[in-house]
């Protein structure tokens, strides 16, 4: 299907441009064209017919990206909602509307992975009729909720492979320290959605943070236990994915080539760019253990629950390719963004330096302390988070750009404490 095929074409184009998971907006991305899968669910009386849309988005620098948005496809005229267009397909008119806001369709799309439909693979046994509602507070993916039991996650940006979050939780699942796997949904060899188990009773662990931040309450007992639990994840994860080394060398100079780009960006990062490079040449003769971890690890990727913490969100930087969130990294990368969430949390919460270092401190303790030569390498990849902050405040949230720049502030001598 092509930009001269329908009003298809159009209509997800528009969806696009106003959804909060489009990333190409400010790259100059334009639709190119558009692929409808294969049926996962046939038009019938019962139900909606489902089948998925990937809008191919070009931009000037010839780099392409896919986007998924999941359709439901009604006789004309028998649409419950508004819907995005009017259609002829295989000689039938429809009206079709994107399953995530219509309660029929998204109970329709969890019965595709429990009656074993093509494309859907299901781990475990998974219920059928369970009335869907959308979550709406998220940027990246969209993630409907199926009763208390499931959530379905719809992935938007999609690539070839399988996807990180897919992966991470069929390695995990059955340990207890993630959300258990309940199936996915995939398309030639690349995944359109996952489903997870439903945690009970989950509190964002960054409001949870604030909250305490901003009524002086302490939290050092949440933040060791994040510290233990982010330990235990690792350990599995070194447990069932290669592990290797990594030279400091190397690490370093893709340190350095940060900080040069995000100083030409920045200005005032030249300020800090002596302390910065001291903190990265501690590291450069150091010989690094590497493995799979998180990837994007922050307060608002942990969930409190009945059962205690857990980690979710396995997907990495969004920003970064398929490829590059499947490396193995040190896991110390991981634990410079919790501990930089700390900053963030103690901020928002205009909380004391005392509560953050308290924070900060508990969680190192849980996870296994860092002394000697691990705090040099935890100092330096916590100074390359920094760096990055700094640029993303800049460009988005520049209210909020002392955060990484009172760090910064902070470290200008080796010397300082960096929390460990």
């Amino acid at each position: 299907m092509n930009r001269n095929h329908d009003p298809l074409f159009g209509a997800l184009w528009k969806l696009a441009e106003n959804a909060r998971w489009f990333s190409g907006r400010s790259r100059g991305g334009v639709p190119r064209q558009v692929e409808l899968t294969d049926w996962f669910r046939p038009p019938g009386e019962a139900s909606p017919g489902l089948r998925s849309a990937l809008l191919e988005v070009a931009y000037p620098t010839g780099e392409t990206e896919r986007y998924h948005v999941p359709l439901a496809f009604h006789a004309a005229g028998d649409c419950p909602t508004e819907p995005l267009a009017r259609i002829e397909l295989e000689g039938t008119g429809f009206d079709v509307a994107e399953v995530a806001d219509e309660p029929a369709a998204m109970t329709a799309l969890l019965d595709c992975l429990s009656s074993g439909a093509p494309g859907f693979v299901a781990t475990r046994e998974v219920p059928s009729g369970l009335p869907g509602r959308r979550y709406r507070g998220e940027q990246s993916n969209t993630s409907i909720f199926f009763g208390d039991l499931i959530v379905g996650k719809i992935f938007r940006r999609i690539e070839n492979g399988p996807n990180v979050d897919v992966e991470m939780h069929r390695a995990l699942s059955g340990s207890g320290a993630v959300a258990e796997l309940f199936g996915w949904w995939e398309w030639r060899g690349a995944h359109l959605g996952v489903f997870l188990e439903a945690l009970p009773d989950p509190r964002d662990g960054f409001v949870e943070a604030c909250r305490a931040a901003g009524t002086g309450t302490g939290f050092t007992e949440q933040a060791r236990e994040l510290g233990r639990q982010l330990n235990r994840v690792h350990d599995l994860l070194a447990s069932r994915f290669p592990t290797g080394r990594l030279h400091g060398r190397k690490l370093v100079a893709q340190f350095r080539a940060r900080l040069d780009a995000a100083a030409s960006e920045v200005p005032l990062l030249e300020r800090f760019r002596g302390p910065a490079l001291r903190a990265y040449s501690a590291i450069e003769e150091l010989e690094l253990p590497i493995q799979r971890i998180h990837g994007d690890c922050h307060l608002g990727q942990a969930l409190s629950t009945r059962n205690g913490w857990r980690y979710v969100d396995f997907e990495g930087e969004p920003i970064k390719s398929l490829q590059e969130r499947r490396e193995p990294d040190s896991p110390l990368r991981d634990v410079a963004g919790m501990l930089r969430s700390f900053d963030y949390a103690a901020a928002s919460g205009h909380a004391s330096e005392g509560w953050r270092d308290d924070a900060r401190a508990a969680f190192l303790d849980g996870y296994g302390g860092s002394t000697g030569t691990l705090a040099d390498v935890l100092l330096a990849y916590e100074v390359d988070k920094a760096v990055y902050e700094t640029v993303y405040e800049s460009r988005n949230r520049p209210t909020c750009l002392r955060i990484p720049v009172d760090y910064l502030a902070g470290i200008e001598s080796l010397g300082a404490d960096n929390g460990a």
